[in-house]
């Protein structure tokens, strides 16, 4: 009896540890049933692969990465920019009002306005003639000649078209000076001539045969932005076009140049108008 009262004594002083050893005891068997359980598990799942027998087919083609490697390259190896192409980032398109009344111009190349979009309406060409009008007579003797000499480049409307009188012998004459004549000298076949402002060049004449050459061209253009026309442009000749002076420096039988007083630049005019 003595005994029992030690070992209740015993626990009473001891009854924490106890009860921490039953709960050790409690937790290790619960390991040991979950670890029996798991190994059933995983028998069963064993068993089920080892039950399957493996299917034939085909197998799965290997991803195609091409397209993603072709991408890799492309960041890699990028193309250069170009800012001088059609764009409005860095060049912006600008839109002109025309000075003449209509509307707004897209001026993408600068050719739209300007002296570069003049356009030729005509050229006509500038002639110098020389024809024999008739013989002047002193009594029963030829004592000179008429000759009619037409320059339509001449500026002053009163040298375009003179009446010449070459008397025999004449050096001092306006236009040209007779050196000869063939055939009988009241009806001559043909007359020989220098020009004095061409440098003394020889020509001939004769009655019925003018002699004919082209000295200049005159021209008739159009700015087809405002529907200005300008008549009768000859070289030296000035035009207003969007408020600025352009001279004529040269006409040609299908081209004009246009000079930019302020800056030399030429300008030239091939194109005509469109029908």
């Amino acid at each position: 009896m003595e005994q029992v009262k030690k070992i209740g004594q015993l626990c009473r002083q001891n009854y924490e540890k106890m009860i921490l050893v039953f709960v050790l005891l409690l937790l290790a068997g619960a390991v040991w049933v979950l670890y029996g359980a798991s190994q059933d598990e995983n028998e069963k799942v064993r068993q089920m692969v080892a039950g399957e027998k493996q299917k034939a087919g085909k197998p799965i083609a290997p991803v195609d990465l091409a397209p993603f490697e072709s991408a890799m390259k492309g960041m890699t190896n990028r193309p250069a920019l170009n800012f001088s192409g059609k764009h409005n980032l860095f060049s912006p398109v600008k839109w002109q009002q025309n000075r003449g009344g209509g509307g707004i111009i897209k001026v993408q190349t600068g050719a739209e306005v300007g002296p570069s979009a003049v356009r030729i309406v005509s050229i006509s060409p500038l002639q110098l003639t020389v024809a024999y009008a008739r013989a002047a007579l002193s009594g029963a003797e030829v004592s000179g000649y008429h000759i009619v000499v037409t320059n339509e480049m001449a500026m002053n409307a009163r040298q375009r078209l003179i009446t010449q009188y070459i008397g025999t012998g004449t050096t001092n004459s306006q236009v040209f000076v007779l050196k000869e004549v063939k055939g009988p000298p009241e009806a001559p076949t043909e007359m020989i001539a220098s020009l004095k402002d061409f440098n003394n060049e020889t020509i001939s004449f004769a009655p019925q045969k003018p002699y004919v050459r082209t000295v200049g061209f005159e021209a008739e253009l159009k700015y087809p932005v405002s529907g200005n026309i300008y008549s009768r442009l000859r070289k030296d000749s000035s035009l207003d076009i969007e408020g600025e002076i352009y001279k004529v420096v040269d006409i040609a039988a299908s081209k004009v140049v246009l000079s930019d007083d302020s800056n030399g630049k030429r300008y030239v005019i091939e194109q005509m108008v469109a029908p």
